[in-house]
């Protein structure tokens, strides 16, 4: 049976599209490669205009478009980077874009394609109720669909990636990429494996938006039940059939990593490669960082860090908790004298562990009968999980009660 998208097709497409998209650094990264023990490059596909490598694949299929076509416009359902990226692009190509986002688009998505001059219409409770309302507009005012991740042109823009990053690091060994819907890893996948059929290509996944993992259980794609996840540009309940078909025969195998090691990967990225990636771009280094990719030991690895429009209300709370993850910050209940001085020496043995207080609530109203001592809620910051045990040891020894209180999860 014949391949859907060739090498040649995404040939074409790098010299179709290269004029308009930005060839991202490839550059190897010292602290990270010293830190896994391999040699670590980072692609930072996460500066391309929008943010994202969405902008090939929709580069690629406006190109494609007839003459007709362009001046009919097309449309899309998306609620994030395939929404910016047809919108810039159409922008700049002269051609109508319209995007149907879910109600709860995030602000700062929608706002950005109201900017890029795209129509912007909000409907549904999901992508999917979105989706139904694009293929209506496609019916009623003769638009385009335009798929993000499953359309042949897509996947074969998205392969693009994957000739940059062979020209780039031509020694590389082992490449860690997201899938979500498939069409990145799909596309690249099959570019890699042309140019060196060698090359370890490994797919990664969150466990709340494992769909690709299940296609492969299935052999087919399947509907997943998707849960709240960092990386909310990888929740796609189902695989798309053309990049399914594609990805099983290029991709050597797929990993799932939990949401404490994204959490930790994008802070992780921000100190040493001073990136802001989002959590779907920050997975493979999260795999790495968990140990789930023990082949790369040793070896010239690529990760494709695909995306950096994480909305920035959640940033904070996203490196707040890698700090948790990491061990750097910390909350724990004590108890401590109610009297005059009896804070401060409190603080001045936390001080003295060598961590820093960063809050401290008191809490009186539900504490015990005893009316000279008080239980308090207090965030410290601390170097590691060894340092915060030896902090909680030297409290106890000091005669201040305290237990560390767990965390809820991300």
């Amino acid at each position: 049976m014949p391949e859907a998208v060739t090498f040649s097709d995404v040939l074409d497409a790098q010299a179709r599209i290269s004029s308009g998209i930005v060839r991202t650094p490839c550059r190897r990264s010292p602290a990270l490669s010293e830190m896994l023990g391999c040699e670590v490059y980072c692609k930072a596909e996460y500066l391309q205009r929008t943010g994202s490598f969405k902008e090939r694949g929709a580069r690629n299929a406006l190109l494609l478009l007839s003459p007709a076509e362009r001046r009919n416009g097309v449309v899309a359902a998306s609620a994030g980077n395939h929404a910016l990226a047809l919108a810039y692009h159409g922008r700049e190509l002269g051609i109508p874009v319209t995007v149907v986002m879910p109600m709860f688009a995030p602000l700062i998505k929608q706002s950005g394609c109201r900017s890029l001059g795209a129509e912007l219409v909000l409907c549904g409770q999901n992508i999917g109720e979105a989706k139904v309302e694009a293929d209506r507009m496609v019916l009623e005012r003769g638009l385009t669909y335009v798929h993000g991740f499953d359309g042949l042109n897509v996947i074969a823009g998205a392969g693009t990636l994957g000739l940059e990053i062979m020209e780039q690091v031509p020694e590389a060994e082992v490449l860690l990429v997201p899938v979500g819907g498939a069409g990145l890893i799909a596309g690249l996948g099959l570019a890699v494996k042309q140019v060196n059929p060698n090359v370890t290509v490994v797919g990664v996944e969150t466990a709340g938006s494992a769909s690709y993992s299940a296609a492969l259980a299935a052999g087919h794609p399947v509907p997943t039940e998707m849960q709240a996840t960092l990386a909310d540009g990888l929740a796609v309940p189902q695989v798309g059939a053309n990049a399914f078909e594609i990805a099983r025969r290029y991709v050597d195998r797929a990993v799932v990593v939990d949401e404490e090691s994204v959490a930790l990967a994008i802070l992780r990225l921000v100190e040493i490669e001073k990136g802001v990636v989002e959590g779907a771009g920050a997975s493979p280094l999260a795999a790495m960082m968990a140990g789930a990719c023990p082949e790369a030991a040793g070896k010239n690895v690529v990760l494709a860090l695909c995306g950096g429009n994480i909305d920035p209300m959640v940033l904070g709370r996203v490196m707040e908790n890698g700090l948790v993850a990491d061990g750097r910050l910390a909350r724990f209940r004590a108890v401590i004298s109610d009297r005059p001085g009896g804070l401060a020496q409190f603080c001045e043995v936390v001080a003295e562990a060598g961590a820093s207080v960063k809050q401290i609530t008191h809490e009186r109203a539900f504490a015990s009968a005893d009316v000279t001592r008080v239980e308090i809620l207090c965030t410290v910051e601390t170097r590691s999980h060894v340092h915060i045990q030896q902090l909680l040891d030297i409290l106890r020894a000091k005669a201040f009660p305290c237990a560390e209180v767990p965390r809820q999860g991300i």
